[in-house]
C-alpha cells in the first residue's frame, strides 16, 4: 500500500503561485508516461515508462522539494538519497540508461512547464521560467 499512498503526495505545495492547484504525484506520473508515448512512440522503453510511473514516489519520505531549493547541492544530494532509499524500500528503484535518464528529466521538466502554463501562465514571463523553456527547447532534439 505504500506506493499507492505515495502516489497521493501533493506537488507544488511550497510554491506560492501554484500551491492552490491540486497536482498529485500519480497525475504527474501519468502525464509523463502519456508524453513519453506521444513523443517517443515505440522508442519509449519499458524502463522509461516504469520510471515515469514511480520516479516521484520517493517523495513519500521527503515531500515535494521545490526546484529552487534543490539548487543547493547538499540539500539536493540528501533529498535524492532519501527518495532513492524510499523507492528501493518499495522495490521500485529502476536502473535507467543514460538516454532514458535524460528523457525522464526532460519529461519531468516539460510537465512542470506545461502545468504552470495551464494554471498560472503569467509566471512564464519570469526569468526562471524563461530559462526552463530555453532548456526544454535545447534539450528537445537531444532526447529524440
Amino acid at each position: 500500500m505504500t506506493p499507492w499512498l505515495a502516489s497521493l503526495v501533493r506537488r507544488w505545495h511550497c510554491n506560492p503561485h501554484l500551491s492552490h492547484t491540486v497536482d498529485l504525484v500519480a497525475a504527474h506520473s501519468g502525464r509523463m508516461g502519456i508524453m513519453a508515448l506521444e513523443i517517443f512512440g515505440r522508442d519509449a522503453s519499458r524502463e522509461l515508462l516504469a520510471a515515469c510511473l514511480v520516479h516521484d514516489l520517493g517523495e513519500w519520505a521527503t515531500g515535494d522539494i521545490p526546484f529552487d531549493a534543490k539548487r543547493d547541492p547538499d540539500l539536493r544530494d540528501a533529498s535524492d538519497r532519501l527518495e532513492a532509499t524510499a523507492l528501493a524500500d518499495m522495490g521500485l528503484l529502476f536502473d535507467l540508461s543514460a538516454r532514458d535518464a535524460r528523457r525522464l528529466k526532460y519529461l519531468d521538466r516539460l510537465d512542470a512547464y506545461l502545468w504552470a502554463q495551464h494554471h498560472a501562465p503569467q509566471l512564464l514571463t519570469r526569468q526562471d521560467w524563461r530559462d526552463q523553456r530555453a532548456w526544454l527547447d535545447a534539450e528537445r532534439e537531444e532526447v529524440r
